[in-house]
């Protein structure tokens, strides 16, 4: 158990020094805000995604103006995204890598180094995906960054779930039902949820047909790449 627990420290401090050097931890802050019954009902909405029906986030208003200041914070709106749940996923899922080395014998410390920064460079290339084709696509919304990271980061879950089938020795078949089925499911999410970002202003009927259709297109090949990225880090 202690190349476990070497693996979770590390994780930790090694996801700590690289978020405090790229993002000030004040605009963190509100993507932390989270409850225990979030938590548990965002984990299930990651892993069964079919049935929720209402996708968009919901509006927070100035008390004194009525006017809209933004969105609601995690704890109070499970479609807002969070870094917690992404944070935590990535750290397990160098645990787990770590697990499984250790399991051949063939666990060290450098290999946590390489594992993180492997999946880093996963996510900072499907973030470079998004920010291109938002630019090409000519998508005029404001994206916060931190939320782009906190959707990438959510495939994470899925790779877990995938990683311990395999860890449990079960049959090809059955890790290969559950990558699939996880991978689907993470692809649904994020095509349900990045709509209100790549079709913003679907609602006002300005986006001309074609325009629209170009969208929805990235969409579905957004989801589609998620089972290349999760089989890349599994």
């Amino acid at each position: 158990m202690q190349f476990g627990r070497s693996a979770v420290m590390a994780g930790q401090e090694y996801v700590e020094q690289n978020l405090n050097r790229w993002v000030n931890r004040a605009a963190l802050q509100p993507y932390f805000n989270v409850s225990n019954s979030y938590v548990v009902n965002k984990l299930k909405l990651l892993v069964f995604p079919w049935r929720h029906k209402l996708w968009t986030r919901i509006l927070k208003r100035s008390e004194t103006t009525g006017e809209t200041i933004g969105y609601l914070a995690p704890r109070d709106d499970i479609n807002a995204p969070d870094l917690y749940i992404p944070v935590m996923a990535f750290v397990t899922y160098v645990l787990l890598v770590a697990i499984s080395a250790g399991t051949s014998n063939k666990f060290s410390p450098e290999i946590l180094g390489p594992t993180a920064s492997s999946a880093l460079a996963v996510i900072i290339l499907e973030f470079t995906i998004i920010k291109l084709c938002v630019y090409v696509l000519n998508i005029t919304s404001d994206v916060p960054i931190l939320d782009l990271l906190a959707y990438s980061g959510y495939k994470f879950v899925g790779i877990i779930v995938s990683i311990m089938v395999q860890l449990s020795k079960a049959p090809s078949s059955v890790f290969w039902s559950v990558f699939l089925y996880t991978g689907a499911a993470t692809g649904f999410f994020l095509l349900r949820s990045l709509r209100y970002v790549i079709l913003p202003e679907a609602s006002a009927g300005t986006v001309l047909p074609p325009q629209r259709k170009r969208r929805i297109h990235f969409l579905i090949c957004l989801s589609v790449l998620q089972f290349g990225f999760m089989w890349i880090l599994v």
